[in-house]
């Protein structure tokens, strides 16, 4: 809207909210009940054909809306950009599902999209669906406001403290809390900090008693958005040992401990994790190698004065390459080129699944 086009935000009536989000028109529609974390709006393409836009921006791995988005693009003659998280996978039932999805409409979807977008050039390497699309990608990374995300000095005390950050639930498995509680139980000078709520909670509260590191590891329950900076500012160092290519798209989370000038360690499944360890603000490890992890959190604990360097790096990386305002320009740069109005009249819907952070 600042920079003179129309966006308007079409989704889910979960949770409710407000009509207007920092000046964007939001449109939450009913839904009828849900298929995992997706829910189910009939009344999407309706939705979507009565803006006439120039562009649709949809995402996956909400199944459904992407599907309904497609349609409406189709009907409408306008292109779609599909932001490509990752992959749909899942267990039991979710999992079958997921492989019906991914063997007939999926491959509908990627055709139809004009542009397909990821977070950071390495996923497609791990996705196999992604292959039919490879001549129409496009790589936007993520990005945070560093201006609400304050740098902080370390905290004080002789141990190490360790921040760990997801949703607590088995879909979220792979962001490698497991990893993070074995590496700790190697590394006897760290205390690990962990932030989230979900169904997992009493599944890791006994996996760190079993470990013998329940003593050392405090849940702090969910952090809301407006205590993000306090939450990354109570520890030295914040990790994100994700195990699952497929399944690890990005993970916004890092960035926004780099903004508050904390090193990281990450694996290598991370969009910004190589990124991080070539600007000197972090490590990373192998996925699923807690011996790795361990040895990287004792490389920490044995140089404190390092990771503040490291910390003022961190911020530094994400101020030149992870804003997002820079992720704007490239989103209204590719909204522009496959745009036929002038880039000063262009409207855009996005079709997500909620209106909320995740």
């Amino acid at each position: 809207m600042a920079r003179g086009h129309g966006v308007r935000v079409v989704c889910a009536a979960e949770p409710p909210g407000p009509a207007r989000v920092d000046g964007i028109e939001v449109v939450r529609l009913p839904y009828f009940g849900k298929i995992g974390n997706t829910n189910l709006c009939p009344g999407l393409g309706r939705a979507l054909r009565a803006e006439r836009p120039d562009v649709i921006h949809t995402h996956l791995p909400t199944a459904g809306f992407a599907d309904q988005a497609a349609l409406a693009s189709r009907l409408l003659g306008v292109p779609l950009v599909l932001t490509y998280n990752n992959d749909l996978t899942g267990r039991g039932l979710k999992g079958l599902l997921a492989a019906i999805y991914n063997r007939w409409l999926l491959p509908r979807l990627l055709d139809r999209a004009r542009c397909v977008v990821v977070g950071h050039p390495g996923y497609p390497d791990h996705s196999p669906h992604l292959r039919r699309a490879r001549s129409r990608l496009a790589v936007i990374p993520w990005g945070v406001d560093p201006a609400a995300l304050r740098e902080a000095p370390l905290p004080p005390g002789p141990e190490l403290v360790v921040g760990f950050l997801a949703v607590l639930d088995a879909h979220h498995r792979y962001k490698g809390l497991d990893v993070l509680l074995a590496a700790a139980a190697r590394a006897p000078q760290v205390r690990v900090r962990v932030g989230g709520a979900g169904t997992d909670l009493e599944r890791f509260r006994r996996l760190a008693a079993r470990l013998g590191v329940a003593p050392r590891v405090e849940f702090t329950g969910f952090v809301p958005e407006p205590a993000l900076a306090d939450f990354y500012a109570a520890c030295h160092l914040f990790a994100l040992p994700s195990t699952d290519a497929r399944q690890e798209g990005f993970g916004l989370v890092l960035l926004e401990a780099m903004a508050c000038g904390r090193a990281v360690v990450a694996s290598d499944l991370a969009g910004a994790a190589p990124a991080a360890a070539a600007a000197g603000a972090g490590w990373v490890v192998p996925p699923r190698s807690a011996d790795a992890l361990a040895a990287a959190l004792l490389a920490a604990a044995a140089d404190r004065g390092r990771l503040a360097e490291m910390g003022r790096r961190a911020r530094r990386l994400v101020e030149e390459r992870y804003t997002w305002d820079r992720c704007v320009d490239d989103y209204e740069r590719l909204f522009a080129s496959l745009s036929s109005s002038s880039s000063n009249s262009t409207s855009w819907v996005g079709s997500t699944q909620q209106a909320k952070r995740s």
